[in-house]
């Protein structure tokens, strides 16, 4: 007794039912994939640009060279401190206060005329490696970070006594007593050892993105469609990222507290960070977006090809 094939009908029918499933599971790793992406361009930014030492300084030290807002913080900072401390020997005689208050305008005058001394803009840059450093658990920081947010800014400050001594014969002492700055309220210890934990999990998670772009690629039959869905779905995934990152930059704003220099300077430095990882994530929308349109465009082609193909000739 002889076995006979099965009937066509069966044939196709279980090809059909192969090839959607081969289709959906393509499509279920293809977005999984894109949404994977999506969040890999913010973590390897973090990773990059906040959580390394030399990445943050290497960002936010373009401030350095930003004249309006170095003159700006300066007479802030330097007019708070002077303030606080001669503040404390108001002595209530007319003449005598108003030679203090001359002496706080002057320091603040002469931390203006610093703000283009190449040493004032090497000392910004080392206030950002301290402050890095006493916030972030990396790099050689602290082993945990603070619950609030702590800025030094010593070096700006040790800048200012010198000169001082220097041009007036005064040294108030402002680093030694003014040096470290803590935000009460901020908050800021609890995110900022989430997002380390997160971006210790950048490289593996894309590992994994590109193993589940491999498989998706293998299993499907159609597989610019799943090229579509990668990039298409990364597009939008991306867009969904930064509507977070947007309401996450005005959280932010709202955690810098009513210290005037805290919020000149930690406005600044949001703005400056948050448009650094707008440039990355526009850059990787552009990929995403052309990929996604070449899938499109290459699964029309071949989907006009295969109808063609198969209607019947007279």
């Amino acid at each position: 007794m002889s076995s006979s094939a099965p009937p066509a009908p069966a044939r196709d029918s279980r090809r059909r039912a192969t090839a959607a499933l081969r289709t959906g599971l393509g499509t279920v790793l293809g977005l999984a994939t894109a949404s994977l992406v999506a969040l890999l361009v913010p973590l390897h930014w973090a990773q990059d640009t906040v959580v390394s030492r030399d990445g943050f300084t290497r960002t936010v030290g373009t401030l350095a060279e930003d004249r309006p807002f170095q003159e700006e913080l300066a007479r802030t900072a330097v007019g708070q401190a002077t303030d606080r401390i001669l503040g404390e020997r108001a002595t209530g005689v007319g003449f005598l206060d108003r030679t203090l208050e001359n002496l706080t305008r002057r320091a603040a005058d002469i931390a203006v005329g610093l703000t283009a001394d190449p040493a004032y803009q090497r000392a910004w840059t080392q206030s950002l490696e301290r402050t890095h450093a006493a916030n972030v658990p990396a790099d050689g920081g602290v082993a945990e970070p603070p619950r609030d947010l702590v800025l030094d800014l010593g070096p700006m400050l040790q800048e200012v006594d010198a000169a001082l001594d220097r041009t007036a014969g005064v040294d108030l002492g402002l680093a030694d007593r003014e040096s470290t700055v803590t935000v009460p309220g901020s908050r800021t210890g609890r995110l900022i050892e989430a997002g380390t934990r997160l971006t210790d999990l950048a490289v593996p998670l894309t590992w994994t993105a590109g193993v589940l772009a491999l498989l998706a690629l293998l299993v499907a039959r159609h597989r610019f469609a799943v090229l579509a869905v990668l990039g298409l779905g990364s597009l939008a995934g991306l867009g969904a990222v930064w509507l977070l990152v947007e309401q996450g930059v005005q959280r932010a704003s709202g955690m810098l507290g009513s210290d005037p220099v805290v919020r000149l300077a930690g406005e600044r430095v949001v703005v400056l960070l948050s448009g650094s990882l707008g440039e990355q994530m526009v850059t990787a929308a552009w990929a995403a977006g052309i990929t996604g349109v070449v899938g499109l465009v290459g699964a029309i082609l071949v989907s006009g090809g295969s109808r063609r193909r198969s209607r019947p000739t007279a």
